[in-house]
Protein backbone atom coordinates (compact mmCIF):
# COMPACT_ATOMS: atom_id res chain seq x y z
CA UNK A 1 0.00 0.00 0.00
CA UNK A 2 1.30 3.54 -1.17
CA UNK A 3 1.08 6.26 1.54
CA UNK A 4 -0.40 9.77 0.77
CA UNK A 5 1.17 12.30 0.90
CA UNK A 6 -1.11 15.58 2.44
CA UNK A 7 -0.50 19.27 1.42
CA UNK A 8 -0.72 21.55 4.31
CA UNK A 9 -0.46 25.18 4.74
CA UNK A 10 1.89 25.54 7.73
CA UNK A 11 0.35 27.95 11.01
CA UNK A 12 2.57 31.45 10.76
CA UNK A 13 3.41 33.50 13.71
CA UNK A 14 4.80 37.37 12.54
CA UNK A 15 6.34 39.64 14.90
CA UNK A 16 7.91 43.08 14.62
CA UNK A 17 10.90 43.89 17.39
CA UNK A 18 10.28 46.53 20.17
CA UNK A 19 12.63 48.76 18.23
CA UNK A 20 10.60 48.36 14.84
CA UNK A 21 13.79 47.11 13.50
CA UNK A 22 13.12 43.55 11.85
CA UNK A 23 10.54 41.32 11.42
CA UNK A 24 10.46 37.87 12.60
CA UNK A 25 8.14 34.95 10.95
CA UNK A 26 7.81 31.92 12.63
CA UNK A 27 6.28 28.85 10.50
CA UNK A 28 5.56 25.53 12.08
CA UNK A 29 6.72 22.62 10.32
CA UNK A 30 5.96 19.58 12.09
CA UNK A 31 8.33 16.74 11.41
CA UNK A 32 9.82 18.37 8.49
CA UNK A 33 13.20 17.24 7.62
CA UNK A 34 16.06 20.12 7.94
CA UNK A 35 17.10 19.09 3.72
CA UNK A 36 14.08 19.88 2.66
CA UNK A 37 13.43 23.27 3.31
CA UNK A 38 13.35 25.62 0.37
CA UNK A 39 13.11 29.33 1.34
CA UNK A 40 12.99 32.33 -0.97
CA UNK A 41 12.55 35.99 0.28
CA UNK A 42 12.55 38.98 -1.57
CA UNK A 43 11.64 42.60 -0.82
CA UNK A 44 7.99 41.79 -1.11
CA UNK A 45 7.51 38.14 0.07
CA UNK A 46 8.64 35.29 1.18
CA UNK A 47 8.01 31.45 0.42
CA UNK A 48 8.72 28.36 2.13
CA UNK A 49 8.26 24.48 0.86
CA UNK A 50 9.32 21.92 3.01
CA UNK A 51 8.42 18.62 3.72
CA UNK A 52 7.83 15.41 6.49
CA UNK A 53 7.19 11.73 5.74
CA UNK A 54 3.85 12.47 5.06
CA UNK A 55 3.33 16.42 4.41
CA UNK A 56 4.30 18.72 2.06
CA UNK A 57 3.95 22.38 3.21
CA UNK A 58 3.90 25.40 1.43
CA UNK A 59 3.42 29.12 2.40
CA UNK A 60 3.69 32.49 0.50
CA UNK A 61 3.98 35.28 2.44
CA UNK A 62 3.55 39.33 1.10
CA UNK A 63 5.21 41.73 3.25
CA UNK A 64 3.46 45.31 4.13
CA UNK A 65 6.03 47.40 3.29
CA UNK A 66 9.64 46.48 1.46
CA UNK A 67 12.17 44.39 3.51
CA UNK A 68 15.82 44.32 3.18
CA UNK A 69 16.10 40.84 1.99
CA UNK A 70 19.69 40.34 1.97
CA UNK A 71 20.02 40.50 5.46
CA UNK A 72 17.07 37.45 5.99
CA UNK A 73 18.57 34.90 8.68
CA UNK A 74 17.17 31.74 8.88
CA UNK A 75 17.17 29.01 11.89
CA UNK A 76 15.16 25.57 11.63
CA UNK A 77 14.71 24.10 15.41
CA UNK A 78 11.98 22.19 17.04
CA UNK A 79 9.71 22.08 14.26
CA UNK A 80 9.91 25.81 13.84
CA UNK A 81 11.44 28.18 10.49
CA UNK A 82 12.33 31.43 12.32
CA UNK A 83 13.37 34.03 9.93
CA UNK A 84 14.24 37.30 10.67
CA UNK A 85 14.02 39.97 8.04
CA UNK A 86 15.34 43.93 8.66
CA UNK A 87 12.62 46.20 7.85
CA UNK A 88 13.94 49.36 5.37
CA UNK A 89 13.66 52.63 6.82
Amino acid sequence: MVGTVSKVEPEVCTYIDPQENSLTIEVILPGAHKNSIKLKVNSRCLLVYAASDTVNYAKYLTFKDPVAAEKAKAEYENDILRVTVSLRA
